[in-house]
């Protein structure tokens, strides 16, 4: 349990950093570009763990070809996170994302979804994502309250 805590937190802090490096290639790349360059890097990437630990590749032709979904996925994802930071910003885009994840994440629990495992929706659950929810709510609310703050200090400062 703990690798698989240590592996979560882990994957959130790439998904942050590689969300605001994505961002700023687009500025230079533009979008499309950015995502096959990032896809490219991340192909090569993953031959280098491949070739030393080893990997079932041949088991590509025994899976069902709805898992190829999982690439395609990927690119929309790399995209969607990208547009997102340069429209609202990082931390406002990562909160959305964690919620829209954890929504998804559950209803994937709950039918199963994928082969698996099918468990049950505890009031605990949807209390703990009404809290998430109302937190981004009151981050947002937040977050243009300072924005707002800041150009104002900036006008009567000039």
């Amino acid at each position: 349990m703990l690798v698989g805590i240590i592996c979560s937190a882990v994957a959130g802090a790439f998904i942050s950093v590689q969300a605001a490096v994505n961002a700023k290639m687009n500025v230079y790349l533009g979008a499309w570009a950015t995502t096959v360059l990032v896809f490219i890097v991340g192909f090569i990437g993953s031959l280098v763990p491949l070739a030393l630990f080893g990997g079932n590749i041949r088991g590509v032709f025994d899976i069902s070809p709805i898992y190829a979904l999982g690439g395609l996925l990927g690119v929309g994802v790399v995209f969607c996170v990208m547009r997102s930071i340069q429209m609202l910003g990082p931390t406002l885009s990562v909160s959305i994302i964690l919620v829209s994840q954890l929504i998804w994440a559950l209803g994937v629990d709950l039918f199963g979804a994928f082969g698996m495992p099918r468990l049950s929706l505890s009031p605990g659950q949807i209390i703990g994502l009404m809290i998430l929810l109302l937190g981004v709510i009151v981050f947002k609310q937040a977050q243009a309250a300072a924005i707002e703050h800041q150009a104002t200090e900036q006008a009567t400062s000039q």
